[in-house]
């Protein structure tokens, strides 16, 4: 299994990095936050459904999504969120990206990320402001990322 994670990996660097010199970086960076964007309409649906909740609360979701999205694909504790007045801080303290040997310093991952964290929060709490803070593509310990209720 390794191995062919290895085989898909390697294949897959190539065609980004094909990609990159057909389309161009900011062609494949809107890519890649749609596609984060579509898995944050997915993870809402999927939280949703699981807890059996009409109307998420700004804790409820931000715990849900840490435990049942962030964790499972970072391990646990490589990942924690904070409230304060109305506004969520999520820290990343990993980057898969990263751990998979792929290059980051371009940022490319993190539009899916920013895309992924931004639309599961906005679908679950509608109206809401999205900052990306920080990132670990920018040599900082972790990616933040602040949500505030409007």
């Amino acid at each position: 299994m390794a191995e062919q994670l290895k085989f898909i990996a390697s294949v897959f660097k190539m065609v980004i990095a094909e990609s990159n010199k057909v389309v161009g970086p900011e062609t494949i960076q809107t890519i890649f936050r749609l596609i984060g964007e579509s898995q944050g309409e997915a993870v809402e649906r999927r939280l949703k459904e699981k807890y059996k909740v009409d109307n998420w609360t700004l804790e409820q979701f931000a715990n849900a999504f840490v435990k049942d999205v962030l964790e499972p694909a970072l391990g646990a504790g490589q990942a924690d969120f904070k409230i304060e007045n109305n506004e969520v801080t999520i820290k990343i303290k990993v980057c898969p990206f990263k751990a998979a040997s792929m290059k980051i310093s371009d940022k490319l991952y993190c539009t899916y990320t920013q895309g992924l964290v931004d639309q599961s929060f906005n679908k679950a709490l509608k109206n809401i402001e999205f900052e990306s803070k920080e990132s670990i593509a920018d040599r900082n310990p972790e990616c933040i990322f602040k949500i505030k209720i409007k």
